[in-house]
């Protein structure tokens, strides 16, 4: 069932956005089973879930980590040397703990082959309080300097938000105001930077919202549920 869903998803998708299946609190047997065809990238909420399935699943997987992540766990997300990206990033002080942490890593294992890992950084679209992100243009500003200036373990890869209910949930002919809100940052963040827009991912839409997402410009949806059942915790 889990790879009929994941199928299902993907036919309606043009090839140039990611199906990111989010695992969270499903067992790696399930992961496993997409792995099996062809499915690398994967995304997580969780560092000490995400450990645990990094230690069981094959070692090219490309982990994403989507969830909330506290300043004094930057560290063992470093130490996952598959981790391929951060989606969830919202302060400068994670940004030197995720770089500084990764970049010892390395010298403890002696390993150049541990890549850097990309970024991108949460924006609070919605002015939601419970969800995390940041809230304006000018908190954004030094993150990203420091993304292309002065971070050796990290790369810049784009932008990330969660849209509200209520946006979610409107009409499939109106556009997302949280989706149109991250593609005005986007073209501020290329006007500041002298960044080519195809350079800037975005990251935005989930089960409810993936199909106005796609028509709004993202590159990449994450989608739990719809593709492994519904969560218990």
């Amino acid at each position: 069932m889990v790879l009929q869903n994941y199928t299902k998803i993907l036919n309606k998708l043009p090839s140039n956005v990611l199906l990111l299946p989010v695992s969270k609190f499903k067992p790696a047997s399930d992961i496993q089973i997409l792995y099996n065809h062809g499915v690398r990238q994967f995304g997580e909420n969780y560092v000490q879930e995400l450990t645990e399935k990094h230690t069981v699943l094959p070692k090219d997987i490309k982990w994403h980590f989507i969830g909330q992540l506290q300043t004094n766990k930057c560290k063992d997300l470093a130490k996952l040397s598959n981790l391929y990206m951060v989606e969830s990033i919202d302060s400068l002080k994670k940004l030197n703990k995720l770089d500084t942490a990764r970049g010892s890593y390395i010298e403890e294992t002696k390993d150049s082959s541990i890549g850097k890992i990309n970024v991108k950084i949460q924006v609070n679209t919605s002015n939601e309080i419970q969800k995390g992100g940041i809230n304006n243009f000018d908190e954004l500003k030094p993150l990203i300097e420091f993304l292309l200036n002065e971070a050796k373990h990290l790369k810049f890869n784009g932008l990330m938000t969660i849209g509200s209910l209520a946006n979610s949930t409107t009409s499939s002919s109106e556009a997302n105001d949280d989706f149109a809100k991250l593609n005005e940052v986007k073209l501020l963040v290329a006007k500041e930077f002298g960044l080519n827009l195809d350079d800037i991912k975005l990251s935005m839409g989930m089960s409810n919202d993936f199909e106005k997402a796609i028509k709004q410009g993202t590159s990449e949806i994450r989608i739990g549920s719809d593709i492994f059942g519904s969560r218990y915790t």
